[in-house]
This record gives C-alpha cells, structure tokens and sequence, in this order.
C-alpha cells in the first residue's frame, strides 16, 4: 500500500527529499488561507512532516506525497490522516496553486478514498473543511461525502464531513 497510481499522478510516501515542497505548500499565505489553522513557519511544518511520516511508517498507508507522472515533481499532497476530533480517519490534501484547475485534487482524493475502503477497509472517513474554500467543499461533495456538523471544535465555518463504505460502494455501482 505504500504508493497509488492514477492516470497522471504518483502518490508516494514522503521523503526526506520532499520537505521544502512541504515546507513551501503549507507555508503558503494563500493557499492555507482559506483553512482554520492557516500557514504554517518552518518549525510547525517540520513537526507535521515528523507525524506524517511517522503515522504512515506505523499504519502502512497515511499522507502521500503527489507528484506529476511524467516530471516526477511533487504538486502537492493528499492522504488520510487519523483526527480523533473529526471521527476517525479524515481525507486531506492540497496541490500547489499552478496545480488547481486540472482535476488533479479530485484524482488524487478518489485514488485515496478507493484505498480507505479496498484495501485499509474502513467503515467510514471523515474530512473537515472551511465554509469559506467552496473548492475545498466542492470537492468533498464530488466524492459523495455529507455535511454531518456546522461549526466543528466550536470554530464558526468549519464543516465536518462523512462518507461510510456502504454508501461509496452504492455510488459505484
């Protein structure tokens, strides 16, 4: 389970290689705009990378980094990750801004969900996403979640998100 691929992208474990393309995306002002934690310094981006990395050497599947088949390059990243908070297992990902546009986001999170409930076999996944990054939100309604909380950990315009086995399953059939 270690990496999934797709029509265009790679979606790998992360490497030590791979952490000033971490370090820029989650850095970015704009890109994390639009979430409720916003950007991150180096020190928090260093210490997020750790648990990635850690978690997916633990469970075996986790955050990925994805990359443009053809190039190789990281665009960004996309995976689970366990928030206790949200549930269980929560769907993440975000691709460099010269990535948006393409489809690339919705490839990479089918590639991720289709592995929650094939071969990880969970019951359920869990996404959260702020009201204000309709992108974000469109997304997660594309890949047939629900919207099961307004206002989640108490913060205003944070949606939590659900999508169980069961009813991807019907969606594909």
């Amino acid at each position: 389970m270690s990496t999934l691929w797709t029509q265009n992208l790679v979606m790998r474990p992360l490497t030590d290689d791979d952490f000033d393309s971490f370090t820029r995306l989650h850095g970015d002002p704009y890109m994390t705009a639009k979430m409720h934690r916003g950007a991150l310094d180096v020190l928090e981006a260093r210490e997020l990378f750790a648990a990635y990395r850690k978690a997916f050497a633990t469970d075996g599947f986790g955050m990925r980094a994805v990359c443009w088949h053809e190039s190789g390059e990281m665009i960004g990243e996309c995976g689970l990750w366990m928030r206790e908070s949200a549930g269980g297992y929560t769907l993440r990902y975000m691709l460099f801004r010269n990535w948006w546009g393409k489809g690339l986001t919705g490839e990479a999170a089918r590639a991720s969900v289709s592995e929650a409930f094939g071969a990880i076999g969970l019951d359920a996944l869990y996404a959260v996403a702020m009201d204000g990054n309709a992108h974000s939100v469109k997304a997660l309604l594309r890949l047939g979640m629900a919207k099961i909380e307004d206002g989640h950990r108490g913060i205003p315009g944070f949606g939590r998100y659900q999508l169980s086995a069961q009813a991807f399953q019907a969606s594909r059939n």
